[in-house]
């Protein structure tokens, strides 16, 4: 009975910690077949629609929100 009565009481007292950090929305893009993208050998060159260079450059931008969520995650739990 009295082990009871300690763990309710622990259980009250104990502080929840919150975290006030936002998280990043991150869709995943759908990248077209990769037929749209060609590479030319004389050149050494890749070419791609402006709009797929986009979508990789905004995948790119919303990878780095994430790790850094989760590295200010990480330093809050230290």
């Amino acid at each position: 009975m009295i082990i009871l009565i300690i763990l309710i009481t622990a259980c009250k007292t104990t502080p929840k910690i919150e975290y006030i950090i936002s998280t990043p929305d991150v869709v995943f893009p759908v990248f077209p077949p990769p037929d749209c993208v060609t590479y030319d050998e004389k050149t050494d060159l890749v070419s791609m629609p402006l709009w797929y260079w986009q979508k990789i450059a905004e995948y790119k931008i919303d990878i780095d929100a994430i790790k850094k969520y989760l590295s200010q995650l990480k330093a809050a739990n230290k």
